[in-house]
């Protein structure tokens, strides 16, 4: 979790110049692991905070040295201090009512700039904001964050007659649209939506083309908490690529390319794993992913094109 976040951000320097001469570094005094980080607590390495009254977002200070603000139920992150690269760094909510990320060496990598505040606390909200307020509760400094409720998904059921239509749904949509059971009527192409195009066809250039569409790789056994549906990425090494979706009844089905959609692979038989089944050159099983899609066919919500 730590080492993907904080590859996406490079550290921010703050001169030392910007902080009052009180700032320098206090004593470590543990906090309470509670929702808030009072006068002269810290979090050092791989210690979190969290709201009182619920469990759905959690503020921690990583071994990479960013702080971060996560959301619980997706691990998304909603607010960083872009101090990532710094081992060994450490929070502290100074007495003077700033709140300092330092580096192993004393350097500031992050402060709220919420100095000449004394008696200020750091406070997570049970709304996923992160708040410094002075003593008498004033806010001095917000995240300006929040949980949104995280959608719910549903898997479609096997139903070929609406993309076999002998006509626009069938021409236009492949085994990408087909797993994602998303209608674009564009023969929707892995990465396109975001970017990545010209790929070599190598299960490993597909599967990061997927990633960068929002698709969350999986394994075999993996469940979706908010209801997602589960595909399957198939290769046929430097010529093509091939997408399954299991529907709600645990089967697989697909579509390749232009053709009608099928309950069964290249010897007739019906798909109940994908990686045994027979698919002809597509001889790489790549892995499985989870697609955010919905039980009306056709209406899928992943972002691609």
């Amino acid at each position: 979790m730590a080492s993907t976040l904080s590859q996406s951000f490079k550290p921010l320097r703050v001169a030392a110049a910007l902080l009052a001469c009180s700032v320098a570094l206090q004593a470590s005094a543990a906090h309470s692991y509670t929702d808030k980080l009072v006068a002269g607590e810290t979090l050092q390495a791989n210690e979190s905070i969290k709201p009182i009254d619920n469990n759905l977002v959690y503020l921690v200070m990583q071994g990479d040295g960013n702080l971060v603000l996560y959301r619980r139920s997706d691990n998304v992150p909603l607010w960083h201090a872009n101090s990532w690269g710094h081992p060994g760094a450490t929070t502290v909510m100074q007495g003077d009512g700033n709140l300092v990320v330092y580096g192993p060496n004393n350097e500031v990598l992050f402060h709220t700039n919420t100095w000449n505040n004394p008696g200020s606390y750091l406070h997570l909200l049970s709304s996923g904001n992160l708040v410094v307020k002075s003593a008498n509760n004033t806010v001095l400094w917000a995240s300006n964050t929040s949980v949104q409720p995280v959608p719910t998904y549903s898997t479609p059921s096997y139903q070929p007659t609406y993309w076999n239509d002998n006509g626009t749904a069938q021409r236009n949509n492949n085994c990408y649209n087909y797993a994602n059971n998303k209608r674009t009527d564009t023969f929707a192409q892995p990465g396109r939506a975001h970017g990545v195009s010209g790929y070599p066809m190598t299960g490993s250039a597909v599967y990061n083309a997927a990633v960068a569409d929002g698709l969350v790789p999986t394994t075999a056994t993996g469940t979706s908490p908010d209801g997602k549906t589960k595909i399957a990425l198939v290769v046929a090494p430097g010529y093509d690529y091939h997408w399954y979706r299991q529907d709600s009844d645990g089967r697989w089905t697909h579509k390749p390319g232009q053709t009608r959609a099928t309950d069964v692979d290249n010897s007739g038989v019906t798909i109940s794993n994908p990686e045994t089944a027979n698919r002809g050159a597509y001889t790489q099983f790549v892995g499985y992913f989870f697609t955010p899609s919905d039980a009306v066919q056709g209406q899928g919500k992943a972002d691609i094109r």
